[in-house]
């Protein structure tokens, strides 16, 4: 009962910090407008576990829906990430694999939007898993590197030293091109793609970086 109660009390309390957080961030997106669209086009986001902060206030209220770990910490994102509007599917690559591979597969026919972080739940940081590449194989929806630059944050001492961005700092969210992945792949096809979206994520996030700090200069 106690551990149902702490998680409805941070599901509450996280979702009122980034709301008033946000509001004093002031965010770009890049393609410009890009991010309005996000509900109706259908594919698959991938951002990186440390940068969520962001995207869960920008596509809130948009039923987009999110890949959580079953593990107990994915359970305090999971009442967060409720509380702004997200659909939560619970399951990563190693538990709850294929039941949440079937849910998001579901999610997806019903026309929704999906979004995972390639590198959760415990990482190694900024390596993508395969379980996005499985999942665009399984839907033939689109892969969208999405990442977030961020003017000047603070970085708690975690696996993915999560970046919480500071009041009245920058945040630009880009989006990539489409990757379009073939349904039938050798293992060695396969890791290919796996490779290609990892160094385009990281890529992202250098220019990411760069760029926000360029803003009204």
């Amino acid at each position: 009962m106690m551990k149902k109660l702490k998680f409805f009390t941070v599901g509450i309390l996280g979702a009122w910090f980034i709301k008033l957080l946000a509001l004093t961030i002031r965010i770009y997106d890049d393609p410009k407008g890009f991010t309005e669209k996000t509900q109706t086009t259908h594919a698959i986001y991938t951002f990186w576990h440390c940068l969520m902060l962001v995207p869960a206030y920008v596509g809130r209220h948009k039923n987009i829906q999110v890949l959580i770990s079953q593990h107990s910490d994915g359970e305090y994102i999971a009442q967060v990430i409720k509380r702004l509007g997200f659909g939560v599917i619970r399951g990563s690559t190693t538990r709850g694999g294929a039941r949440a591979v079937k849910a998001m597969v579901d999610k997806i026919r019903e026309g929704y939007a999906v979004a995972i972080t390639p590198d959760g739940p415990r990482g190694p940081r900024f390596i993508v898993q395969p379980g996005c590449i499985y999942l665009s194989q399984k839907t033939r929806l689109p892969i969208i590197p999405t990442t977030i630059g961020l003017s000047r944050y603070w970085k708690l001492p975690s696996w993915d030293e999560f970046r919480i961005p500071k009041p009245f700092s920058r945040a630009l969210i880009m989006y990539g091109d489409p990757i379009h992945v073939p349904p039938n792949l050798t293992e060695e096809e396969a890791e290919h793609y796996r490779l290609l979206i990892e160094k385009i994520m990281n890529e992202m996030t250098e220019k990411a970086d760069i760029l926000v700090c360029k803003k009204d200069r």
